[in-house]
C-alpha cells in the first residue's frame, strides 16, 4: 500500500480507486485510512468527526438491508447530489462504494456518467470481491490489488485476540486467505459443533439416499457460511488423500477418519468439479440470497459428486 501513501504525501491522488481482492482482506479498513488520510490534509479534527462517522465530506454506500444489489437511487439520488456540493470541511470529499460488484447496471452506468467528468475535489473509492464490474468503469479507475492473507498472519492475529491456538489454527485454515471469515469462525466458538456437522453431512450424502439433500441442507442452517466452508475444506482433503495417502499433507488432520472411510467410493474428477461448483455457490451467501436455497444447492452438488 505504499503506492497510496505515497499518493496522498504527494497530493497526487487519483479521481477513482478500485481496491480488489476477496473478502475479509482489509479492503473496508483500506479505504477508511485513506479517506481518513485524505481528509486529515486539510482538516485537523478530521479523525474526531470520522472516529464517530460524522464527517460531512465522506460518503460510504452499502447496499440497503434486506436487498441483494447496490441500487440506482443510491447512485443517482444520493452520490451524485452530494458529490456536486463542494468539501464542507475539508479539500475534499470523498465516497467509498463498499461490494461495488453488487451494483445493478442501472447503478454501474449511473457511476459511469460521475467517473467520466468528476468535480476536481471527488475521491471514488470502489471496493469489489470479484473482477465484474464494467470495463468502462475499471479503465476510469486506478486498481489496487488485495490478495489472500497466510495462514500463518491469521492465526498470529487470531492468538494475539486471545483466541485459543487450536480454534485459532483451525478458523485460519477455514478462513481460505480471508481474516474477515476467520474472526467470524473463532469468535463465534461454534467450530467444534459446526465440524460434527459438517461430517455428519458428508457421510450421509454418501449414503446416496436423496432424502439426504434436503437433511443437510437443513442441518447446514445452523452456520452456513462455516459448515459449507469445512465441506469443502474435507473434500479437498479427500482429494489430497486419495493422491498422498499420507495424514500429513490433510489440511485438516482431524479429516483423517472421515476421508479413509470415504475412499473407496470417491471420484477424485468428480470432487474437483464439485469443489468448482462449490466456491461459486458459497459466493452467494454475501449476495444475501436466500441461504436455504444455497444450502440445498450445496448439498446437491455434493450428493451427485459422491454417488
Amino acid at each position: 500500500m505504499r503506492l497510496l501513501q505515497n499518493s496522498i504525501e504527494n497530493d497526487n491522488t487519483s479521481h477513482a480507486y478500485v481496491f480488489l481482492g476477496p473478502a475479509g482482506v482489509g479492503k473496508m479498513l483500506t479505504a477508511r485510512a485513506v479517506a481518513g488520510a485524505l481528509l486529515a490534509r486539510s482538516d485537523q479534527q478530521a479523525g474526531v468527526y470520522l472516529k464517530d462517522g460524522i464527517h460531512p465530506d465522506l460518503m460510504i454506500i452499502e447496499k440497503p438491508e434486506n436487498k441483494t444489489t447496490i441500487l440506482k437511487e443510491q447512485i443517482s439520488q444520493g452520490m451524485e447530489p452530494w458529490l456536486a456540493l463542494k468539501p464542507y470541511r475539508a479539500a475534499r470529499r470523498v465516497v467509498i462504494i463498499r461490494d461495488a460488484h453488487l451494483m445493478r447496471a442501472e447503478a454501474a452506468n449511473a457511476l459511469l456518467k460521475t467517473l467520466e467528468e468528476p468535480p476536481l475535489y471527488a475521491v471514488i473509492i470502489l471496493l469489489a470481491d470479484e473482477q465484474s464490474l464494467l470495463e468502462t468503469i475499471l479503465s476510469r479507475c486506478q486498481q489496487v490489488r488485495f490478495f489472500p492473507l497466510s495462514e500463518a498472519v491469521i492465526g498470529d492475529v487470531l492468538t494475539e485476540r486471545g483466541i485459543d491456538q487450536e480454534i485459532a489454527l483451525r478458523a485460519a485454515r477455514l478462513g481460505q486467505g480471508s481474516l474477515g471469515d476467520a474472526l467470524g469462525f473463532a469468535s463465534g466458538g461454534e467450530i467444534p459443533r459446526a465440524y460434527e456437522l459438517a461430517g455428519e453431512i458428508l457421510l450421509d450424502l454418501a449414503g446416496g439416499e436423496m432424502i439426504s439433500v434436503f437433511n443437510a441442507a437443513e442441518k447446514m442452517e445452523a452456520n452456513p457460511e462455516l459448515i459449507s466452508s469445512l465441506l469443502e475444506t474435507m473434500l479437498r482433503d479427500l482429494v489430497i488423500y486419495k493422491h498422498s495417502g499420507g495424514e500429513a499433507a490433510l489440511a485438516l488432520p482431524d479429516n483423517l477418519k472421515l476421508v479413509q472411510a470415504l475412499q473407496e467410493q470417491i471420484d477424485p474428477a468428480k470432487i474437483r468439479s464439485a469443489l468448482q461448483r462449490l466456491d461459486d455457490l458459497r459466493r452467494n451467501y454475501r449476495r444475501h440470497v436466500n441461504a436455504l436455497i444455497i444450502n440445498t444447492n450445496i448439498s446437491y452438488t455434493l450428493w451427485e459428486a459422491l454417488l
